[in-house]
């Protein structure tokens, strides 16, 4: 089986990238959405409880807190992604081997591709960019952070220069849905 990684730096457009190729048929491993999943596991709960006891109330998990934490401190961030590593690995490795007695391709969708080493998994990784002004207009808009928040995260991820560099395939999504449907239809010929 075959598999393609997708990724790019926050507000590229990654996801609609990989939307677009789950419209197409295609089995798209969304490693974000795997990661909202994980939240409630009670033995990844436990371990976050451990490493970030403050970001826990009556509630749960204060998201909100966890997220100014983590994109203040790299090092903070360092710690969740090590908590959550092992919780997506094993269900990304789950679905390859379901995924593989049906079909002859999957795609993952995973901004850490490069960081953490899953495109080792991947025969070909496509790079979705765009220019970093609406980069950072698209993540202000979507998640309604200021300027200075969209930098601190932006600082904390991989370059997305060198992650183009890195990927055998670079997509720019500065176009319209419809145009970025036909640049994934000429992707798939490709590979």
């Amino acid at each position: 089986m075959k598999v393609i990684g997708i990724t790019g730096a926050i507000g590229c457009g990654k996801t609609t990238f990989a939307n677009i190729i789950k419209k197409m048929g295609y089995e798209v491993f969304d490693a974000d959405k795997e990661v909202a999943l994980i939240y409630e596991n009670e033995n990844f709960l436990q371990l976050l409880k451990s490493v970030f006891p403050r970001v826990f109330n009556s509630n749960g998990v204060d998201k909100k807190l966890l997220r100014k934490i983590v994109f203040s401190n790299q090092q903070e961030l360092l710690k969740l992604e090590d908590i959550i590593e092992p919780f997506l690995h094993q269900i990304f490795v789950h679905k390859i081997n379901e995924t593989a007695d049906k079909k002859g391709v999957m795609f993952i969708d995973a901004v850490l591709l490069f960081e953490k080493g899953w495109n080792h998994f991947c025969k070909k990784v496509i790079c979705v960019t765009v220019d970093p002004e609406i980069q950072k207009n698209r993540v202000m808009a979507r998640d309604h952070l200021t300027e200075e928040e969209f930098f601190k995260i932006y600082h904390l991820q991989m370059n997305n220069d060198l992650k183009c560099k890195m990927s055998d395939i670079v997509v720019d999504t500065n176009c319209s849905l419809e145009e970025l449907e036909k640049k994934a239809k000429e992707v798939l010929r490709n590979i």
